[in-house]
């Protein structure tokens, strides 16, 4: 994949660097320290020397940020169990296997890792007007879809992470319909164009931000939403009893000024749908 190098430094520009590492997928792929990374090389606002990144690297492992030490967790001291153990060596053949697609040996110190990411096109080493090398982000960032050979698996969850990003806003904007007194309702009578005018978008944006709510398991429709159409009045309702046993409630804020929430009783239908307005 061809991409190119994050130039314009803007607050903004930052931002949405560290909202496409966040949303995009890039936490979930191991090492941990890829994200962390990647997050770091675009906080700064100006390219950084390897040098300079090492401020980024810096772990109780490592203290000292070397690019020479180990990037996986294993080497930090502490003790793992089998269920950990045998995490970490499927994320080192998931890591194994994404270097081998550009011919590279297996990731094993930080080096490694970052000329993984500098073949993938995800990061671009550039020497600046000194001829110094300096590190820059790709803009805009790739998904790691995009440039890794992700099992089935992870390729699922990734998705469902795109659309949570793309469309988890509208979601809670449909949610907040079933309280706009505060007072809750069980169910509302709509259809995807007028939810569409309430989230001031497209009827494809309202069916896509629906069928979020249903895919969590707290909200049930009349319809079909995946082939209904825009004008079909149907009625969306939720079950509260499920949504607050599986969703974080924002609550407002306490004397301290400190934001109050309600934590989810039980596990979500589907991970990407465990926020949401309560």
């Amino acid at each position: 994949m061809t991409t190119v190098p994050l130039t314009h430094w803007s607050p903004e520009q930052r931002e949405l660097h560290f909202r496409s590492v966040v949303r995009g997928g890039w936490l979930r792929i191991p090492p941990h320290m890829t994200g962390l990374l990647l997050m770091g090389l675009g906080g700064e606002g100006r390219p950084l020397t390897r040098e300079e990144a090492r401020a980024v690297l810096c772990t109780r492992a490592n203290p000292a940020g070397e690019w020479q030490a180990s990037c996986w967790d294993h080497e930090d001291g502490l003790e793992r169990d089998e269920e950990e153990l045998a995490d970490l060596r499927q994320q080192q053949a998931d890591s194994a296997r994404y270097a081998a697609h550009y011919g590279l040996p297996p990731v094993r110190t930080l080096t490694d890792l970052l000329r993984l990411l500098i073949a993938a096109g995800v990061v671009h080493e550039i020497p600046d007007a000194h001829g110094v090398p300096r590190l820059h982000p790709a803009s805009p960032l790739p998904g790691p879809h995009e440039v890794f050979p992700l099992d089935a698996d992870e390729l699922a969850v990734q998705e469902s992470l795109r659309r949570d990003a793309a469309y988890g806003s509208d979601s809670y904007r449909i949610i907040d319909l079933f309280a706009p007194t505060g007072e809750r309702r069980d169910e509302i009578t709509t259809s995807l164009d007028r939810l569409a005018r309430t989230i001031d978008g497209h009827p494809h944006d309202a069916r896509e931000a629906v069928q979020l709510l249903l895919e969590a398991g707290d909200f049930s429709a009349t319809e079909d939403i995946s082939c209904a159409a825009s004008h079909k009045v149907f009625r969306l309702r939720c079950d509260w009893q499920k949504f607050d046993a599986q969703r974080v409630g924002i609550c407002g804020s306490d004397d301290r000024g400190r934001i109050e929430v309600t934590l989810p009783s039980s596990p979500p239908a589907d991970e990407s749908a465990r926020w949401g307005a309560g």
